[in-house]
């Protein structure tokens, strides 16, 4: 959640106000990356500030993207990249380095350099990463992109997206979305999450 915060807010127009931002290195590593996209981002520890440029407002990035060891920043982002009209390159540490990418670059392939096609994507896995991704490059496609799945995975992408206002529903398990909407900034308090625990737990 902490991660799609910073990711949807720097599309949106306006500032997003983030409290209880998990202050991890995957997350952070989402704020380092936007940051080269061109997007002002307040890291006050207390809360963060985003301050987004809109759907179509993210620019070239003078350097490599470094995703660290975030499947999540790597994943996600990669939709929001395939929309744009300048190439970027990711990398990350060895561990992303060796995970399944071709899952994503599939669909992507799919969906066409301009995204100029309607799409509906059969997932051969129920992963919350591979969804967002096809439906965060159907935001720049032209009409309605669809994923379907074997069986739902977390929709957090689906719930907070339509908080930001772009148009996306779910039925079953295949989530819609529709193409270039208007992105608002939103107040988002992150909720607790006891995986960030688990290792001291055990």
């Amino acid at each position: 959640i902490s991660h799609r915060a910073v990711m949807f807010g720097a599309l949106a127009e306006g500032t997003t106000r983030v409290t209880n931002f998990l202050q991890g290195a995957d997350c952070l590593s989402t704020i380092s990356c936007f940051r080269k996209l061109g997007i002002q981002i307040e890291n006050n520890t207390q809360e963060i500030l985003i301050h987004g440029k809109g759907l179509h407002g993210l620019s070239a990035p003078s350097e490599i993207l470094d995703t660290g060891n975030s499947g999540t920043t790597t994943r996600l982002i990669s939709g929001i990249l395939a929309g744009q009209n300048f190439a970027s390159t990711l990398t990350g540490d060895s561990s992303i380095q060796s995970r399944p990418m071709g899952r994503i670059i599939k669909p992507l392939s799919m969906m066409g350099a301009f995204l100029e096609s309607v799409i509906h994507y059969d997932s051969p896995v129920a992963s919350a990463q591979v969804k967002s991704c096809v439906l965060l490059a159907g935001l720049y496609g032209d009409g309605i992109t669809s994923v379907t799945e074997p069986y739902l995975s977390r929709n957090h992408t689906e719930l907070m997206l339509s908080h930001f206002g772009a148009e996306i529903t779910s039925e079953g398990s295949t989530a819609s979305i529709k193409a270039d909407p208007k992105l608002h900034g939103l107040d988002i308090s992150v909720p607790g999450d006891i995986s960030s625990a688990a290792y001291f737990l055990v």
